[in-house]
């Protein structure tokens, strides 16, 4: 049997830890204080473990330098858009609404829809807008009245083939009724209440009987897996847990139940005790480049303070993360021009078992300017070529040219 990267290095390092312990010597890691300086990228390969997944990612910054002959997509920001059914006019084209609200002129919002009282009419009219929340028109799931057979026996035809029916919503959260792209051309205001969107609509689906798993995730760029241009959020609702999510709530589940403590917030306090990775905090939320990212140039925004569910965030919160989010689309298209990026959103699903104190919610954000190739597909290994070390140097000046109070 041929044993892979991860594996020898986990059985190295328990060897390590059986010969330090015979020896008498310390097997707990020394904490630096103070970042180390940058090294240049060598040809020496490093394998990092991350703590919340379990997976293994090897940085290999040498490979950043080799040639590539496919330039990298151009996004074009534009203002204008033919026939694109999520602007504003064209709401016959998309489904009804489940979600509807409207800025007010000092910058407060009303929820037009649904109204508070399942027997009163919409609170104004759904074609004034700021965001909209509709069905996707292409779902990859869909609600059913026969939610309760999951499976039919009568097309089983062998134990090894199984196949069940996936029961949940999918709905697309759109932005801004203007036809604006990313993140950084939307204003404040309207970030903010995307992300009262985000709340309203993740405590629906929680609420759902059956549903055990909420994604919900941006796509900005062809590269990115995004179809139409104009800016807007998807969530997908299942009655499957994946397995991978599975996996990361019982590694947290174990590891509360071992120490008490949260994992995220054990990894948040590390974070800012080593100082190597914070780009940003406030009072409330913390930006960082995870240890072991799986991607280049991918940073982590969270709250400080342990909050599970992300619908549970405070109004105040919620402003204070409109901010930090407008900030970080700045400083991705400031180092990364025209790059298509992804946003995903992790809070706690609705199929997790155990104590609330052992999740933690979070928000991803990173470019896509790395290809998964044939070895992270065979592997489930990711490869970097960024070390997080080094994306936060660069993050970090972008934040410091904007705003030096943000950091360090």
């Amino acid at each position: 049997m041929i044993e892979n990267a991860p594996s020898r290095i986990a059985n190295r390092s328990k060897k390590l830890v059986r010969l330090q312990r015979r020896s008498g010597a310390s097997t707990t890691p020394a904490v630096h204080e103070t970042p180390t300086p940058l090294q240049e990228p060598s040809g020496c390969a490093e394998s990092r473990l991350n703590p919340i997944t379990g997976d293994w990612t090897i940085f290999a910054p040498h490979r950043e330098a080799r040639p590539d002959q496919f330039g990298t997509e151009q996004r074009v920001p534009t203002t204008t858009a033919i026939e694109c059914p999520f602007c504003a006019g064209e709401e016959h084209t998309t489904p009804p609404p489940t979600w509807v609200a409207k800025i007010n002129p000092d910058d407060s919002f009303q929820v037009l829809y649904p109204p508070s009282d399942d027997t009163a009419s919409p609170s104004g009219p759904l074609n004034d807008w700021s965001v909209r929340v509709v069905p996707n028109k292409f779902p990859a799931v869909t609600e059913s009245a026969s939610s309760s057979a999951h499976q039919d026996p009568t097309k089983r035809s062998h134990p090894l083939f199984q196949s069940n029916k996936v029961i949940g919503g999918h709905e697309v959260i759109i932005e801004s009724p203007n036809h604006v792209q990313s993140l950084s051309e939307l204003d404040l205001t309207e970030i903010k209440l995307m992300l009262v969107a985000y709340q309203h609509r993740l405590r629906h689906w929680r609420m759902q009987p059956g549903i055990q798993y909420i994604s919900l995730f941006k796509n900005v760029g062809g590269d990115a897996g995004a179809s139409l241009q104009h800016s807007h959020s998807q969530l997908l609702a299942t009655d499957q847990m994946p397995n991978s999510v599975e996996n990361i709530n019982e590694r947290m589940r174990s590891h509360q139940a071992r120490t008490g403590c949260c994992l995220q917030c054990d990894i948040i306090r590390a974070e800012l005790k080593q100082k190597k990775r914070i780009v940003a905090q406030t009072n409330s939320l913390v930006a960082y480049c995870p240890y072991a990212s799986r991607l280049p140039m991918l940073l982590r925004v969270t709250t400080k303070s342990h909050v599970d569910h992300f619908d549970q965030l405070s109004f105040d919160v919620l402003d204070d993360l409109a901010r930090m989010i407008k900030r970080m689309a700045g400083w991705l298209e400031t180092l990364v021009p025209n790059a298509s990026y992804n946003m995903l959103l992790h809070s706690r699903p609705p199929g997790a078992h155990g104590n609330a104190e052992a999740f933690h919610w979070s928000l991803e954000f990173f470019p896509r300017i790395s290809r998964v190739a044939g070895f992270e597909w065979s592997s489930q290994c990711m490869i970097n070529t960024v070390l997080p070390e080094l994306a936060t140097e660069k993050y970090r000046k972008c934040a410091a040219a904007e705003n030096p109070r943000l950091v360090l």
